[in-house]
């Protein structure tokens, strides 16, 4: 529920900036990547899920371009869809995340995702829930 009201507030600043696009302002710098929140939780879910998704912004809080160089899910029931395209200072590109539950054991779980930028640090996102 956090994520959704950050997304909309996101999405709120996005249509308020005066540079289209832009969500956050760029505190100068080199390239650096913000998660709104360190993990995302899907919640319980169940073999009859399927796949579920959820959408997460990657964003450039730096004050150069950010290039993604590599996103890599740490289990194959986990696959990820970003644009290659680099990212403004200030501005987002949305990782689209896709878990498919029958690949997941029951009980509480936890995967991550590491997004590795062509310049900078690793970053890293969790994936939490529980399948029942």
């Amino acid at each position: 529920m956090k994520q959704l009201i950050f997304f909309i507030l996101l999405m709120l600043s996005f249509t308020a900036c005066h540079d289209k696009g832009r969500v956050v302002e760029p505190k100068g710098g080199p390239a650096h990547l913000m998660l709104l929140e360190p993990d995302c939780n899907f919640g319980i879910v169940t073999e009859r899920s399927g796949i579920v998704e959820k959408e997460v912004p990657l964003i450039n809080d730096g004050g150069e371009t950010l290039v993604i160089k590599d996103i890599r899910p740490s289990c194959h029931c986990t696959t990820v869809e970003c644009s290659q395209e680099p990212i403004e200072p200030g501005h987002y590109t949305p990782l689209k995340i896709r878990l498919n539950t029958a690949d997941l054991s029951t009980g509480e779980f936890v995967r991550e995702i590491e997004i590795i930028p062509e310049s900078g640090s690793i970053t890293t996102l969790r994936l939490t829930g529980e399948k029942i």
